[in-house]
């Protein structure tokens, strides 16, 4: 007796349009996972200016020196010297869209919708990796749906920083890597992905954690060809800004170099007058910054135990989801590794690091929580019990943080304080300053774009400014004081109680700098004395 052949095929035929009925699913998923990310990046884009976190108007500057013609120099400070402090990938992509924008101001509110751009390719990107490596779709497609709407993100996309730009280029290349380290490929394919990471890193510094942990993954697979290849090819694409920074830094006053200077020479500063201590004096600031804002983004309640358990279910849910992709992410979770190490030993506030790559570290707590809910690997049913509690007391966390973030508009919460001070400084300026001038201004980005005033800034910054407070007195001898006898400066404005108080030192010591010139909503003028 021989079975019908229709009997046999239906089976295999309702096999396949339950594929493809999961497929359609998991492609719509992501098509409503993409418009969410979008409304909201392009729901946190207003018109503040841009300045309130002094990068943003370093960004505009720079991009306005690339599309002039001008070359890559900071257009605010006497003498348009050489930038050789932000690498040149994100100035160089808002030169470009420049050129179909309207022109500035209008031009600000251009690059922030982009943001939202890269906040869709982030929240599609991370769905589609953890889809991959990670988790479920319905996990992923979660992964994906949080990203859209984090309040880290929205604040970092909210303003001009490269922050978003960073991300999608990061999660576009992630996958590319862990690829790369499962199976060979053509040379010319891993120079390729060796000159990505260069790009990477030529928009945010800290993408060159990128080249140990994919160079480190292939020698463990005894790749050496490989892996120098790589590296070759990343330190190529670098070669040209490294050779430019060297050629054109330590060449500003010393006040500057902080903000103005390359990135290694300012912690290299700083590990010359504070010596090996600088680390261990770095670190125990960053690491508590760091887990007080993990316990306040995750914890359900507010107090010491509430905040240690919540830290203790963050460990073990990314600990046990690092432990579950250890094979198919290898690069991945080395990337995080050097990535948190920099960030941890680089003496300034670690939050704004943290968020930039937010999403990954929100994949390995949701890898966690998949592990345990499959009851995968030999973990046992208490422990599976254990971490899935664990994942719902920092859902429950998180999930209230948004909520307050998005009844308060906390994306927007930097912008909002900072504008009531760069404002009637800007107003003030035009009022009542020469176009000609130099001004040193707490905000010397925004006063030169928004009022073509040559703008010098009125403080220092260095690792110690970080690891200790400073005087009054001490921010005008090592700030103010040396920045007023290094550059023709008429009139210096400020708002923050920080530099009125550096600015009042001037004013009061036994050969005043500076007399009071105005005193205005949300900031002071003062005049610069004759030495």
């Amino acid at each position: 007796m021989t079975t019908p052949l229709v009997t046999v095929l239906e089976p295999v035929a309702g096999a396949k349009a339950s594929v493809r009925a999961s497929i359609d699913r998991w492609r719509i998923g992501l098509v409503l996972v993409c418009a969410l990310a979008l409304a909201a990046g392009l729901a946190v884009v207003e018109a503040y200016p841009v300045g309130v976190v002094h990068d943003d108007a370093m960004y505009v500057i720079l991009a306005r020196s690339l599309a002039s013609g001008e070359g890559y120099r900071f257009l605010n400070l006497p003498g348009t010297p050489a930038a050789t402090h932000f690498p040149p990938g994100y100035p160089a992509l808002l030169a470009l869209v420049s050129s179909i924008a309207p022109a500035f101001p209008a031009n600000v509110l251009v690059f922030k919708a982009l943001n939202a751009l890269f906040l869709a390719a982030a929240a599609v990107l991370i769905a589609r990796f953890a889809r991959w490596r990670a988790a479920g779709d319905i996990w992923s497609l979660a992964l994906g749906a949080v990203t859209a709407v984090s309040i880290p993100l929205l604040v970092l996309g909210s303003m001009v920083l490269s922050e978003p730009f960073f991300l999608a280029l990061l999660l576009l290349l992630l996958p590319a890597l862990e690829s790369l380290i499962e199976s060979r490929t053509s040379l010319w394919r891993v120079a390729g992905l060796g000159a990505a990471i260069g790009a990477c890193t030529l928009v945010r510094s800290h993408g060159i954690a990128l080249l140990p942990a994919a160079v480190v993954a292939l020698l463990l697979r005894r790749r050496w060809r490989d892996a120098v290849v790589l590296a070759v090819a990343t330190v190529g694409c670098l070669l040209p800004w490294q050779l430019w920074s060297a050629a054109h830094s330590g060449r500003l006053p010393a006040p500057l170099l902080g903000n103005y200077d390359s990135y290694v020479g300012w912690w290299v500063r700083g590990l010359r007058v504070d010596g090996v201590g600088m680390i261990p004096a770095t670190l125990a600031k960053t690491v508590p910054e760091a887990l007080d804002m993990l316990a306040v983004l995750f914890s359900p309640l507010r107090g010491t135990m509430a905040h240690g358990a919540t830290l203790a279910a963050l460990g073990a849910l990314a600990g046990v989801g690092g432990w579950s992709v250890r094979r198919r992410m290898p690069v991945t979770l080395l990337f995080l590794a050097v990535y948190l190490t920099i960030v941890l030993v680089w003496p300034f506030n670690p939050s704004r690091f943290v968020w930039g790559i937010w999403p990954l570290l929100l994949m390995l707590v949701i890898a966690g929580a998949h592990v345990a809910a499959a009851r995968s690997g030999s973990f046992t049913r208490p422990v599976c019990v254990a971490l899935l509690a664990s994942f719902a007391w920092v859902v429950v966390g998180y999930g209230s943080y948004e909520l307050r973030g998005a009844r308060g508009s906390w994306w927007s919460s930097i912008a909002r304080a900072n504008t009531r001070r760069i404002a009637p400084a800007v107003q003030w300026t035009l009022a009542n300053t020469a176009p000609n001038e130099v001004l040193a201004a707490e905000d010397e980005g925004a006063i030169y774009l928004y009022t073509g005033r040559a703008s010098v800034p009125v403080f220092s910054f260095t690792t110690a400014q970080y690891l200790r407070d400073h005087s009054a007195a001490e921010n005008a001898a090592e700030g103010l004081g040396p920045i007023l006898s290094a550059y023709p400066v008429h009139t210096v404005v400020v708002g923050s109680r920080k530099t009125v108080d550096a600015a009042d030192f001037l004013v009061n010591s036994p050969t005043p700098r500076l007399a009071l010139r105005a005193d205005f909503p949300g900031g002071v003028a003062y005049t610069v004395l004759p030495k």
